[in-house]
């Protein structure tokens, strides 16, 4: 019956950890894609992609790709 529970409990925190993961990695890609069209002026067309990363060092890192520089990405910390 240990054992069991032992199980659940690794489960629990391996599932606990990846949606803590997700929400973060969401919540990041929304607050740079909105401070990038409300504080800086961009509009939502011109941005071409918003990514967020969740590494070793830096922690949390997002990549932005505006339309007109493709080849070019900007990395905010």
């Amino acid at each position: 019956m240990k054992k069991y529970g032992i199980a659940i409990f690794i489960v629990t925190l391996f599932a606990s950890i990846w949606i803590l993961s997700s929400y973060t990695k969401s919540y990041t890609q929304n607050e740079v894609f909105s401070y990038l069209v409300k504080a800086r002026g961009y509009k939502p067309p011109e941005i071409y992609s918003v990514e967020t990363q969740i590494a070793k060092a830096p922690l949390i890192s997002t990549q932005v790709i505006f339309k007109d520089e493709i080849n070019a990405s900007k990395v905010f910390l």
